[in-house]
């Protein structure tokens, strides 16, 4: 099963190469993305995963300091990386890995949900709104997998809940009469319904300064755009390229030379965000269909091994599959119009060494778990 995670990663890279042409220079530079990838992953699957799991406390401090540190050091208006001649690296990206780990080592669920929110906040505020989702989604997912608590649960799934509905005084009010409901169903302790009661009051109230002071102007129109896209018509223009590089697309595709919406710009971040869209264009549906279906094979195996009965592969095991499988979700649904365009890069695919060293940085935790794995 190992050898055919293998094979879907290495043909997910390798087509993440080829979608580049024929831009020769970027060919180059994700090739040597990958090929330190790959050594990473090589040198990460024999290391102990007990060794790596006991370090990760100090790990996790460094990944903050390094959120920090970005945000008065990184280079350029939007700090997100440190420019190191030119190799820019991204620190948000290892907290995806960081993050979900060190969580699986904290006992207390409230602590967790803290120290996973954190970082998130530290890499909202660069702006980097799509990253942030993905580190709370796996705070989330972690929570989800290490905890036996249905009340955390069910408060869990009530925050981002509590954000929606606070932007009507009704709706909010039902929406926490129902959860009051809820928890007397459970029998929760009075300490534990008075705290939960008043952290979602504070996440109703919180929610809209955030949206007024919070985001970026292109961001609430992006998100806007997709609530009412007559009146935002201007922001969806990235939407309405991919979608008709997707509908002039043929079975077999355009070729190298034929994609015209790749080659004349008119499909923007063809090599990132948009890098689906490029592939479809370029090698046809039936490349895409291929490509989603390794995408996916590759998640469900991983996946596979959350049914170990060691706890550390089952948590890396179901943590890394939930990302995989998140990322590309999200990626398809952006490209698609389906869902807002956030940036978040389809893994292995789209350009980029950050998020392609972390993609294989988790396959080899998976491995090293496996091999370390208590019998």
């Amino acid at each position: 099963m190992k050898s055919l995670i293998l094979f879907c990663a290495s043909i997910l890279s390798l087509a993440g190469i080829i979608n580049l042409l024929p831009d020769t220079e970027l060919v180059l530079k994700q090739l040597s993305f990958t090929v330190l990838s790959i050594a990473l992953f090589l040198i990460i699957r024999r290391m102990n995963i007990r060794f790596i799991m006991d370090s990760m406390r100090i790990i996790y401090i460094l990944t903050v300091f390094m959120l920090i540190a970005v945000l008065f050091l990184g280079s350029g208006d939007v700090k997100r990386w440190f420019s190191l001649g030119p190799i820019n690296i991204q620190p948000s990206e290892f907290a995806k890995v960081v993050v979900p780990l060190y969580l699986t080592t904290i006992d207390n669920d409230l602590n967790k949900l803290l120290l996973g929110l954190f970082p998130a906040f530290l890499v909202f505020i660069e702006p980097d709104l799509a990253t942030s989702s993905v580190i709370v989604f796996l705070t989330i997912t972690t929570m989800f997998i290490t905890t036996r608590n249905l009340k955390l649960v069910l408060y869990i799934i009530s925050v981002p809940l509590s954000a929606v509905s606070s932007f009507s005084k009704h709706l909010f009010f039902a929406f926490l009469t129902l959860f009051s409901l809820s928890f007397m169903v459970l029998r929760a302790g009075l300490h534990w319904f008075v705290s939960a009661v008043f952290s979602l009051m504070i996440v109703g109230v919180i929610t809209p300064i955030i949206w007024q002071k919070g985001l970026k102007e292109y961001q609430r129109k992006r998100i806007l755009a997709m609530i009412n896209p007559e009146e935002h018509k201007e922001k969806l223009w990235q939407t309405y390229q991919s979608r008709i590089t997707l509908a002039n697309s043929k079975p077999f595709g355009k070729g190298i030379y034929g994609s015209t919406q790749k080659l004349y710009g008119y499909l923007p971040a063809s090599h990132t965000d948009f890098a689906f869209s490029s592939l479809v264009e370029t090698y046809g549906y039936v490349a895409g269909g291929i490509l989603i279906l390794i995408s996916f094979t590759l998640s469900i195996l991983i996946g596979l091994f959350g049914f170990s009965e060691d706890p550390i592969l089952r948590n890396i095991s179901l943590i890394t599959s939930s990302f995989l499988t998140y990322q590309v979700f999200a990626n398809l649904m952006s490209v698609m119009g389906i869902l807002p365009v956030a940036g978040i890069p389809y893994p292995f695919l789209s350009y980029g060494g950050s998020h392609l060293i972390t993609e294989w940085i988790f396959i080899a935790l998976v491995f090293s778990a496996d091999r370390w794995k208590v019998s």
